[in-house]
């Protein structure tokens, strides 16, 4: 283990300040480039703050998550640009995706209660696609946005959108059988 790692897992203030001054450019960079995919952030506070929050979540709890950096698995400056895309990610969901207060969610259907194929109001059931094939549905077919405008939104390539796209149709059609009269896009 570095020898400044080490020194700020005791809890010393130089080496702290020693560890925060080498690596605040690396988790500066991961905020910005996860943010907009490389390019400037316009806002520029709210990458500050999530670097901030990055450093405050790897001291907390007595540096839990620091003490938790493995030198078998990675680089120390992977590991930091792993941990900051993460929180990054983490704030742009919470960002976008408001909380919905408890009386405010929509009620939980029964499958029996769902509706079928034939009903043109069906609706998807909660657990059929994972949170994030119904984000890039949402982004793609109500939000009308091309592949390149979703992945720079959620942050990652036109590719991943267009896998988890393809997997999320694919779900729906063996939820829903292979009805050719419903068009999934």
């Amino acid at each position: 283990m570095d020898e400044l790692l080490a020194k700020c897992l005791t809890g010393s203030k130089w080496a702290w300040d020693a560890f925060v001054d080498r690596y605040a450019g690396v988790i500066f960079s991961a905020v910005n480039r996860t943010l907009r995919g490389g390019r400037p952030v316009d806002d520029a506070e709210t990458a500050e703050d999530i670097a901030q929050d990055v450093f405050l979540r790897l001291i907390k709890d007595d540096f839990r998550l620091l003490r938790s950096y493995d030198t078998g698995r990675a680089s120390l400056t992977t590991w930091l640009t792993i941990v900051t895309r993460s929180m990054t990610i983490d704030h742009m969901r919470r960002k976008r995706l408001p909380a919905v207060a408890i009386e405010d969610a929509p009620p939980i259907v029964a499958a029996e209660d769902r509706p079928t194929i034939e009903d043109p109001t069906a609706a998807i059931p909660v657990d059929l696609l994972s949170g994030r094939q119904r984000l890039v549905l949402t982004l793609l077919f109500d939000r009308q946005m091309d592949v390149e405008e979703a992945a720079e939104t959620i942050g990652v390539s036109a590719q991943t959108i267009r896998s988890t796209k393809h997997k999320a149709i694919a779900k729906l059609r063996e939820h829903f059988g292979e009805n050719r009269d419903v068009e999934f896009g």
